[in-house]
C-alpha cells in the first residue's frame, strides 16, 4: 500500500483535519468544564463543511453574529412569553421561518440561518424552565466560540486550503480551457462539426459562477487579494463572455461553399493567433511583452481576413447566399468577440503590478438579494416543524425532547440543501431505514455504556466518526439525509455525557427524540410543497423560458447579474433529477425527451443572452421587432406546455415565418452595406446576430415540439410516495 500516496488523498486529509477539529473543541470544552461540548461540536461539523479558510473565516464571523442574536431573541421569547404559548410558539415559528428562508438570499446568508438555529436551541433546551434560559444562551456562544476558535486553527494550521490561489490556478487553467474550445469549433467551420466544442463552452458559465465563489473566500484571506478584487471580478467576466461567444458556433460551412478554399488560410491563421492568446493568458509565466506580442498577431491576422472578404466581392463570379454568409459571419464575429475579451484581459493581467486599485467588494451578487419561492416554502415550512416540536415537547414531554426540537429543524430545513436530486420524493421511505439504523446505533450504545465512560473510547468514537463523515462528504456540496442523522448521532451521542452513569432512559431518549423528529419532519416536506424531482424540473424549464424573455424585452445587459448566472446553474439541476423520472412517474424515454428539451430551451437563451438588444443601433427595425413578439409568444406557449395546458400552434408557426422575414431584411441590408463598400465587421455583424435569432428561433421551436410529446401530466402528477 502506498502510504505516502494515501496521506497526500485530499479527501483523507479533510477527514482527518474533520476528526481532529471535533476531538480537540470537545477536549477543550471539557478541560473547561464548559457545559455544552455537543454545541462546540455541533459548530465543528457545521463549519468544516467550508474548506477554505477564507470561507471559515466569513462563516465563523457570520456564525458568532447570529448565535448572539438568536440567542438573545430566543432568551427574550422563552423567558417573557412561555407562559403565553400562542403567542410563544407563534413567535418562536415566525423567527425560525423568516430565519431559514433569508439563507436563500445573498446577504448574510449564514447569520440568519445561525440566528434561527440558536433560536431553536434556546427555545428547546428552556422549554422547561424558562426562567433559567438565560443560561443556555450563554452557554451556547461559549461553546460557538470555541468551535469557531479550534475549526479556525486547525483549517489555518493543518493542509490550509487557500480561495485566492485556487482562483488564480483555476482562472489560468479556464483560458486554456478556451482556448480548446476555440480550436475545435474553429476547425469545426472548415473540415467538419463545431457543435462538440460548442457545447462545451455552452456549460462553461458554471465554472464562471464557482470562480466568483472562490473570488469572495480569498477576498477575505488577502488584504492584497482584497485591493485588487474587482480587477479579478472583471477577468472572469472575459472569460465569461469568451464562452458565451463560442457556444454560438454549432454549423460547419457548406461542403461547396467558396469560402472553404478562399479564406481557409487567412481564418486558420486567425484562430491560431487568438488561440495563442489564449495559451499565453493560461501561462503563469506569460509577460506584458508575451501579451504584446500575441495582441499584434491577433490583430495583423484579423486585418487579413478583413481585407481578404473585401477582394472576395471581386474575386467570386458570384455572391456566395446568404445561408454560407449567416455561417461564416456567426464564426468571424465571435473571433472578434473573443479577441476583444483577449485584449480587455491582457490589460487587466498588466496592470496588476502596478494598478492602485481601491478596495471594492460591491459588485453585483450572483445569487438573488431576496429569498427565492422555495426557500420561502422551505422556511415556512422548518418554521412549522419547529412549532410543532415545542408543541409536542410542552404537551407531551416525550423522551429526547430537545433533539425532538433540534432535530425537527435540521431535517426540514437542511433537507433543502440536500444534493442528488430526490427533493423530498422518498421522504417517507427513509423513515424506517432511519428507525432501523437508529435501533441498531442504540443497541451498541446500550451494550457499550460502560466503555463510553473511558475518555479514550469517547474521543476515539467521535474522531473516527468525524474522519469517516468528512472522507464520504468531501466532494459533496449540502447535507444529504444519510448525512444529517449521522451528525444528529454523533451529537446526540457525545450528548449522553460518558463521564456520568448512562442510563438505559437516555438511550431511548436519544433514539425516540430522533425517531419522533424525522417522522414530524418528513410528514411536514412530503404534504406541504413537497419538493419532487418533476416539479423542480418543470419550474426550472419554465425558469429558463421567463429569462429569456427578460433578455428579448430589456436586453440582456439590464438583466440582473445573478438572473444571468441561472442559466450556468439549470441545466445542472435539471440533470440530478432526471434519473429520477422513472415508472410509474414517467413513462419510458420522457427523462430523455426531457433532457433534449433541457438541450434547446438552454441555448435558445445562451442565443438571446448575447444577442437580444444588439441590433439596436439599427434603430430597431420592424423585422426585429415583430421576432422579439413571436418569440415571447413562443416561450410563453412553451410555458402552457409545461403547465400541462393545451397549447396553441399558431406562435409556432409565426416564429417560422417570421424568421423568415428578418433573414429576407438581413440579406437585402447586407446587399445594400456591399454596395456602400461598408467594412466588412459592419456586416459580419449584422449578419452574425440575425444567425443567432435564428439558431435561437429554431431551438425554440423544436422544444415546443417535444413538449408537445410529453404526457400532459408527467411533470404535475404529485407522484412517487
Amino acid at each position: 500500500m502506498d502510504w505516502k500516496k494515501l496521506a497526500s488523498d485530499p479527501a483523507i486529509r479533510y477527514g482527518l483535519k474533520f476528526g481532529l477539529a471535533g476531538v480537540l473543541a470537545v477536549y477543550i470544552a471539557l478541560v473547561l468544564r464548559l457545559q455544552e461540548p455537543v454545541w462546540a461540536l455541533f459548530t465543528v461539523f457545521v463549519l468544516m463543511i467550508a474548506q477554505y479558510v477564507g470561507a471559515i473565516g466569513e462563516k465563523s464571523v457570520f456564525r458568532l453574529i447570529g448565535t448572539v442574536a438568536g440567542g438573545v431573541i430566543g432568551y427574550l421569547l422563552t423567558g417573557s412569553l412561555q407562559q403565553n404559548p400562542v403567542i410563544f410558539l407563534l413567535l418562536v415559528g415566525l423567527v425560525v421561518g423568516v430565519s431559514t428562508a433569508m439563507f436563500g438570499q445573498s446577504r448574510y446568508p449564514y447569520a440568519f440561518l445561525l440566528c434561527g438555529l440558536t433560536v431553536v436551541v434556546v427555545a428547546g433546551n428552556g422549554l422547561s424552565d424558562p426562567e433559567t434560559s438565560w443560561k443556555y444562551m450563554l452557554w451556547r456562544v461559549e461553546e460557538v466560540t470555541l468551535g469557531i476558535l479550534v475549526t479556525m486553527v486547525v483549517q489555518s494550521v493543518l493542509w490550509p486550503r487557500y480561495a485566492r490561489v485556487e482562483f488564480l490556478q483555476n482562472l489560468r487553467e479556464g483560458f486554456l480551457d478556451l482556448r480548446e474550445c476555440l480550436e475545435g469549433a474553429a476547425a469545426g467551420l472548415l473540415d467538419g462539426s463545431p457543435a462538440e466544442a460548442a457545447e462545451r463552452a455552452a456549460g462553461f458559465p458554471a465554472r464562471i459562477t464557482a470562480l466568483r465563489g472562490l473570488l469572495d473566500f480569498g477576498a477575505r484571506e488577502s488584504q492584497h487579494f482584497r485591493d485588487r478584487l474587482s480587477t479579478f471580478f472583471e477577468l472572469t467576466t472575459c472569460e465569461a463572455r469568451m464562452a458565451f461567444a463560442i457556444s454560438t458556433l454549432h454549423e460547419p460551412l457548406p461542403a461547396n461553399s467558396e469560402y472553404r478554399t478562399a479564406l481557409r488560410e487567412q481564418i486558420g491563421a486567425w484562430h491560431r493567433a487568438l488561440a495563442a492568446a489564449l495559451a499565453d493568458l493560461g501561462n503563469p509565466a506569460g509577460t506584458p511583452a508575451t501579451r504584446a506580442a500575441c495582441r499584434a498577431a491577433a490583430t495583423q491576422t484579423e486585418e487579413a481576413v478583413n481585407a481578404r472578404l473585401l477582394e472576395l466581392r471581386h474575386l467570386l463570379p458570384h455572391l456566395p447566399g446568404t445561408d454560407e454568409a449567416l455561417v461564416l459571419s456567426v464564426h468571424l464575429l465571435a473571433f472578434q468577440e473573443v479577441q476583444a475579451q483577449v485584449v480587455r484581459a491582457q490589460d487587466l493581467l498588466n496592470s496588476l503590478p502596478v494598478d492602485p486599485l481601491v478596495p471594492s467588494t460591491d459588485h453585483a451578487p450572483i445569487l438573488s438579494p431576496w429569498p427565492p419561492p422555495f426557500w420561502i416554502r422551505t422556511g415556512i415550512k422548518a418554521g412549522l416543524a419547529t412549532t410543532a416540536a415545542l408543541f409536542l415537547l410542552d404537551w407531551l414531554n416525550p423522551p429526547g425532547g430537545s433533539m425532538l426540537v433540534l432535530g425537527a429543524w435540521v431535517f426540514t430545513a437542511m433537507n433543502a440543501t440536500s444534493p442528488g436530486g430526490q427533493g423530498d420524493r422518498r421522504a417517507f421511505h427513509f423513515v424506517p431505514l432511519s428507525v432501523a439504523a437508529l435501533l441498531v446505533l442504540s443497541v451498541i450504545l446500550l451494550a457499550a455504556r460502560p466503555m463510553l465512560s473511558s475518555y479514550a473510547v469517547m474521543n476515539t468514537v467521535i474522531f473516527v466518526w468525524l474522519f469517516v463523515w468528512g472522507y464520504l462528504s468531501f466532494t459533496v456540496r449540502g447535507m444529504t439525509i444519510p448525512m444529517q442523522m449521522a451528525m444528529l448521532s454523533i451529537v446526540g451521542i457525545l450528548g449522553l455525557n460518558g463521564q456520568e452513569p448512562i442510563s438505559f432512559q437516555a438511550i431511548v431518549g436519544f433514539f425516540f427524540g430522533i425517531t419522533l423528529a424525522l417522522l414530524l419532519a418528513s410528514l411536514i416536506q412530503r404534504l406541504l410543497w413537497p419538493s419532487l424531482p418533476q416539479w423542480e424540473i418543470r419550474d426550472r424549464l419554465k425558469e429558463l423560458a421567463d429569462l429569456s424573455q427578460k433578455f428579448l424585452r430589456q436586453g440582456a445587459s439590464s438583466v440582473p447579474l445573478w438572473q444571468r448566472t441561472r442559466l450556468a446553474l439549470v441545466p445542472g439541476e435539471v440533470a440530478v433529477r432526471l434519473p429520477h423520472l422513472d415508472d410509474p412517474t414517467h413513462h419510458p424515454g420522457e427523462s430523455a425527451t426531457i433532457a433534449q428539451i433541457l438541450q434547446h430551451l438552454a441555448r435558445a437563451c445562451g442565443h438571446l443572452l448575447v444577442t437580444a438588444g444588439n441590433l439596436d443601433h439599427l434603430g430597431n427595425p420592424q423585422p426585429v421587432r415583430d421576432l422579439h413578439a413571436a418569440l415571447e409568444g413562443g416561450l410563453e406557449s412553451i410555458r402552457h406546455g409545461l403547465d400541462g395546458r393545451t397549447t396553441d400552434p399558431t406562435p409556432i408557426e409565426r416564429l417560422k415565418s417570421t424568421i423568415g422575414e428578418l433573414g429576407t431584411w438581413a440579406d437585402a441590408v447586407r446587399h445594400r452595406m456591399l454596395d456602400e463598400r461598408r467594412s466588412p465587421s459592419e456586416i459580419l455583424s449584422l449578419l452574425g446576430m440575425v444567425e443567432r435569432y435564428r439558431l435561437a428561433t429554431t431551438d425554440t421551436i423544436s422544444a415546443a415540439n417535444l413538449i408537445r410529446s410529453l404526457d400532459p401530466q408527467a411533470l404535475n402528477a404529485d407522484a412517487s410516495l
